[in-house]
This record gives structure tokens, C-alpha cells and sequence, in this order.
């Protein structure tokens, strides 16, 4: 007797399932095909070819949970859960992620030794440096050493300090796509002979946790007061002071370099967007308010050392809206500037003084969200790009 055949569908191999996978409408369909199966769930857990499905699903991959308040002594943090459910559509795949940030997350970071940031008996220990993709990059103010921290899995990785000649001037946090085993972190510093900014190295991936002096500009401007680490084409960015310029570390070429804004966006609050497939990952995409309309500018190398800018989109006027939310009784009411918080999964935080916003890009929906204490607090779109379950953190294959 012969021997059963195998499933048509298992015989395609891991590339051609990984095709198949990446033309499923939603992130919430891809959980469900890769809980079909083990030869599935191999396919799927391919770091690269997550990369590839969250670049083609901006809007909705990673999964937005909510937002993290954290004040201006970076010492407090305190988690808002969005207040609105799943659609049918996610629910089934994203409902536990959610319910674990809404109901299970440690956002007071008790699992960390001396932790309990969030104000209590003992003085808190932490500062907070920086963020992406729900995780948390903090610092000892005892020892100096730094952290990464997951308040949905209370899981921490501990780092060694970062060898700053002259003084670390800021941080920045760079989360793959993938797989969120892997992470880097990026430690700028003023170099006390020469006086460049230095980037600092450090990759999850390497093995060895420890620091790589990996390259230099000569730059006499610091950082913008306030200035935090924004990532997109697999770079990080921070402004710096005065507000016309940009420093820019690549992890792909590790390379450090100053880029100029146009004059519309010097004066603006933005932050820097992943936008479409690989081959827009040349050009740096910055999503800003301006007038009471979202516009998001594109930039790219002129081949001389500079930036060409234009702008690319400019939705509706959202003055009226605004106004109407913040003093419906008051027609009158003079409505000042509006802040971009932050863009994530597809929605672009706003704030206006002490009142919080947000806009889905999609449809243009305008939102009003809590806003206890928001004024004061640097605030953090949270998100989670796979659910921890999903991942294969250790690289083993599935048998």
C-alpha cells in the first residue's frame, strides 16, 4: 500500500506558504493561519518575513494598546488601555494582547529590582530613556546601568553602562519588526577630545551585550531640549537645537549624519513615519499639523550632502472639530497650536495644551481621550507588534 501523500498545501514549503501569508488581509488573519498548523507557524515566525508583512499593513500592524503618561521627572508613568473594544475582525487574535496590557501589564515595573516607579514607600530608582514597540528603555540612577523592560511579560534585560567620555547627551531604542527577542540600542555622546557626537552600539543580536564606538559627526549643536529618539527605514532621528535640523543614525550603515528640515516643519512638532514597501525606505517620510491639517513631507538625498523636501499629503482642516470638542458652548474660542505626540499603527497623536487627541489616517476620525495630567507628561503611543506568544524569542524551529 502506498504511502498517504501530504497535504497540497503543506508541499509548497516555507517560501511559497510565506507568499501565501503575506497576501491575508489582516495581522489578526495571520495569528489564525499560523495557529492552524505546526509547518505553519514555522512559515510564519520568519523574522524577515514579518518585517515584510508589517511594512505592507502600516495602519494596523503593530496592534496600538494604548498610551503610557510619563512625567516630567521621568521617574512616573501611569498606562491609559484605549478605551475601544476590538473589531470582530482582531478580536479573536488580539483580544488576549490587549486584555493582558488593559488588566495584566506592570507598568509600575515592580519586577525590577528597587522598581516601583510609579511613587510609593521607597524612592523610585528608574529613569526613563526612551521606548518602541512595548518595551521600555530605563536607567539605574544608582549604579548607571540601563535596562530594557516589558511590562506586558515582566521580562528585563539588563545592560552594562555605556562607556561616555564625555557624558551621554540622549538615547534611543531601535525594536525590530520581526522579532521582539531582538533590539538595539543607540547611546549619543560629546566627545571630550574632538567635541563630535559619538553613537554609541548595542545589539541584542551580538551575543555579547556590550558597547561599540561606531561613528561620528562633527555637530556643535546638542539635542533639542526634550528631543526623543523617532525610528523609520531602520534609522533613528532626533532633533536638534534651533529646530532646522535633524541628527540621523543608520543601523544599517552605521553611519551618523546631520539633515537639514525644510523651513515649513522648523517650527512644527512632527515625527518620522514608515511608509509603504522597501523600496520607500530611502526616503524619510515626517508627519506634522500644520494649520489645523496633517500634511507629511518626504525628503530625500539631493547627492550633494542635503535634503529635497516636498510635501506629499494635506488632509482636511480640523479646526472646527477641535474647537467644537474642547468648548462646544464657546464659538468664539480661540483655539491655539497643536502638538504631534507621536504616530503609531496608523494613528497620529495630538495634544492642545492640556487635552488629547487622535486621528486615525485611514478615515480622518477625529477622537477625544483622557487627558488627566497630560499637560505635564511626555507621552508615548503603546504599542506591541506581535503577541509574545506568536514569536520564537530563542530562533528554534518548530518541529
Amino acid at each position: 500500500m502506498a504511502p498517504a501523500a501530504a497535504a497540497p498545501v503543506l508541499a509548497l514549503g516555507d517560501d511559497l506558504l510565506r507568499e501565501v501569508f503575506l497576501r491575508l488581509p489582516a495581522p489578526a488573519d495571520l495569528l489564525r493561519a499560523a495557529a492552524a498548523c505546526k509547518p505553519f507557524l514555522r512559515a510564519a515566525r520568519s523574522a524577515p518575513f514579518l518585517r515584510r508583512f508589517r511594512r505592507r499593513r502600516p495602519s494596523s500592524c503593530p496592534h496600538l494598546l494604548g498610551f503610557l503618561l510619563l512625567f516630567p521627572d521621568r521617574r512616573r508613568a501611569r498606562f491609559h488601555p484605549l478605551s475601544a473594544s476590538p473589531s470582530p475582525s482582531s478580536a479573536s487574535s488580539s483580544s488576549s494582547a490587549a486584555g493582558s496590557a488593559d488588566g495584566g501589564g506592570d507598568f509600575a515595573l515592580s519586577f525590577l529590582p528597587g522598581g516601583d516607579w510609579q511613587g510609593g514607600a521607597a524612592a523610585a530608582t528608574w529613569e526613563h530613556l526612551g521606548y518602541r514597540n512595548g518595551r521600555l528603555l530605563i536607567k539605574n540612577l544608582e549604579s548607571q546601568e540601563l535596562a530594557i523592560a516589558d511590562p506586558i511579560s515582566r521580562r528585563s534585560v539588563f545592560l552594562p553602562a555605556p562607556p561616555a567620555s564625555g557624558g551621554a547627551v540622549g538615547y534611543g531604542l531601535f525594536a525590530d519588526d520581526g522579532d521582539s527577542s531582538d533590539f538595539r540600542v543607540v547611546c549619543l555622546s560629546r566627545d571630550a577630545a574632538s567635541g563630535e557626537l559619538r553613537a554609541l552600539y548595542l545589539s541584542s543580536g551580538d551575543g555579547e551585550l556590550s558597547w561599540a564606538n561606531v561613528a561620528g559627526v562633527a555637530c556643535q549643536l546638542g539635542l533639542a531640549a526634550g528631543s526623543r529618539a523617532m525610528q523609520a527605514n531602520r534609522s533613528l532621528y532626533w532633533r536638534l537645537e534651533g529646530g532646522g535640523r535633524l541628527l540621523a543614525f543608520s543601523t544599517a550603515a552605521m553611519e551618523l549624519s546631520v539633515l537639514d528640515l525644510p523651513p515649513a516643519l522648523r517650527e512644527l512638532s512632527f515625527d518620522a513615519v514608515d511608509r509603504g514597501e522597501e523600496e520607500d525606505a530611502s526616503v524619510l517620510h515626517l508627519l506634522t499639523m500644520s494649520g489645523f491639517c496633517i500634511e507629511v513631507w518626504a525628503g530625500t538625498g539631493d547627492g550633494d550632502g542635503g535634503m529635497a523636501w516636498r510635501r506629499v499629503d494635506k488632509s482636511v482642516r480640523f479646526h472646527k472639530l477641535l474647537r467644537e470638542m474642547i468648548q462646544p458652548s464657546r464659538r468664539s474660542y480661540q483655539l491655539g497650536g497643536v502638538d504631534v505626540i507621536g504616530v503609531a499603527a496608523g494613528v497620529v497623536f495630538l495634544r492642545q495644551w492640556n487635552h488629547l487627541f487622535s486621528i486615525e489616517l485611514d478615515t480622518m476620525k477625529l477622537k477625544m481621550l483622557p487627558s488627566k495630567d497630560c499637560c505635564e507628561a511626555l507621552i508615548c503611543p503603546y504599542t506591541i507588534v506581535w503577541p509574545p506568544y506568536f514569536l520564537n524569542p530563542a530562533g528554534q524551529e518548530v518541529a
